[in-house]
């Protein structure tokens, strides 16, 4: 197959930008495209994590536009990521931050130094929200008790 006359093998790092371009087209949701279900996250839980899809770590001497290549990747997989924890539909959200935390688990060091700061930030928001509406709910409860 033509496909594969330009991989050694799975865990070659030309391999990995086009594994996670295709994870996040075919399994991950954007703003427009509707969460199918659990099984495709856990599709792309395996697929990070058997293919260490995030790491962006080079053992052996690579041309840069490779390495480039992967980086780009990480960066439209991250992009996408924060884009669905910002999300106001729960599933899309929920989506988010369950990718979120697998992708701290396994980015490189680096990227999560960089970026913790920033993915912090952003499930924060989200964690003061949801206990503002519990207050206002529980508020709400204790009103409706009352009368």
């Amino acid at each position: 197959m033509a496909l594969f006359d330009h991989f050694h093998n799975v865990y070659d790092v030309a391999f990995k930008p086009r594994l996670l371009r295709t994870l996040l087209k075919d399994h991950v949701p954007d703003q427009n495209q509707p969460c199918r279900s659990p099984s495709d996250l856990s599709i792309v839980l395996s697929a990070i994590k058997t293919h260490r899809l995030l790491s962006e770590s080079v053992t052996e001497s690579i041309d840069q536009k490779h390495i480039d290549k992967w980086k780009t990747a990480v960066d439209s997989w991250v992009d996408r990521l924060l884009a669905l924890v910002s999300c106001n539909m729960p599933d899309k959200c929920w989506a988010g931050t369950c990718l979120l935390g697998l992708t701290c688990q396994e980015c490189s060091t680096d990227r999560f130094l960089a970026s913790y700061s920033v993915w912090f930030h952003k499930l924060l928001s989200h964690i003061q929200s949801l206990i503002i509406e519990v207050e206002i709910l529980a508020l709400l409860e204790g009103c409706k008790q009352k009368l």
